[in-house]
């Protein structure tokens, strides 16, 4: 039986899993995102997309408590994270896999799959740390030759399976994935989508941001456009990727 689903220690309720109000993010005193909304549910798989710096990082960023919030809100199961210090929301129960992976360089894959579980494992349940690595290893298998490897010296698509990972391994109610798939080869990009379609199976909610709206439809069950900092469609992932105007602003084409 797999080690990798949710945490035991947080039940489920009616309410949303995560719950995001009318935020507004600053990085050097500039506003960077504007009023966004946007919630997920147990057991959902949602897209945040846009073009580059459209604002997907730095709402990510902002949940994770990396990026300092003016107004708004943002609650994970009705408790507000916005004053919360920024290593105890992991705790809480979310995984994050940044944009620029922030892998433990001089560490191996499989120190970097043990470190969060080091710090947070308690807090998250994890009674058998060797038996969630391996279990991540069994997901990854194509990390499974490489888990004695400094991560320094992985191509692009082990780093990025290495960051997953890593976010995985303390068994989060939420994954949040900021660009998986950016600067991958198509190949790279399959298999990561199947990755987290498997992720998706275990009951793992997936917060998912992509500059790239046809990679989505097939993993996600809804889809956020953010442009400029600020929501400017939701729905129906497939289609708002056929969308012509979706595809329009996503190629820098919008007003």
């Amino acid at each position: 039986m797999s080690t990798l689903g949710p945490g035991s220690d947080t039940g489920r309720g009616s309410d949303p899993l995560l719950e995001v109000s009318n935020l507004t993010a600053t990085v050097e005193g500039f506003e960077v995102t504007h009023g966004i909304d946007l919630e997920i549910n147990e057991g959902e798989a949602v897209a945040l997309v846009g073009r580059n710096g459209a604002g997907k990082t730095s709402t990510f960023r902002s949940i994770m408590g990396l990026t300092p919030v003016a107004n708004g809100s943002i609650r994970l199961r009705g408790e507000e994270l916005l004053e919360m210090r920024p290593e105890l929301i992991p705790k809480r129960g979310i995984g994050y896999q940044p944009e620029s992976r922030d892998l433990f360089t001089g560490m191996t894959v499989e120190e970097n799959f043990r470190l969060p579980i080091w710090t947070a494992g308690e807090a998250r349940g994890i009674e058998d740390e060797d038996a969630v690595v391996e279990d991540v290893f069994d997901l990854f298998e194509e990390l499974e030759g490489r888990r004695d490897a400094e991560v320094q010296n992985l191509s692009g698509g082990q780093g990025k399976m290495t960051a997953i990972g890593r976010a995985l391994a303390l068994r989060p109610d939420l994954l949040i994935l900021d660009e998986p798939l950016e600067g991958l080869a198509p190949v790279v990009v399959e298999n990561v989508k199947s990755y987290i379609r498997e992720i998706i199976d275990r009951d793992i909610s997936v917060l998912i941001a992509e500059s790239n709206a046809s990679h989505v439809p097939e993993i996600v069950d809804r889809m956020y456009v953010i442009e400029r900092g600020e929501i400017v469609d939701s729905g129906d992932p497939e289609a708002l990727s056929s969308d012509e105007e979706i595809q329009l602003l996503m190629q820098g084409g919008g007003e």
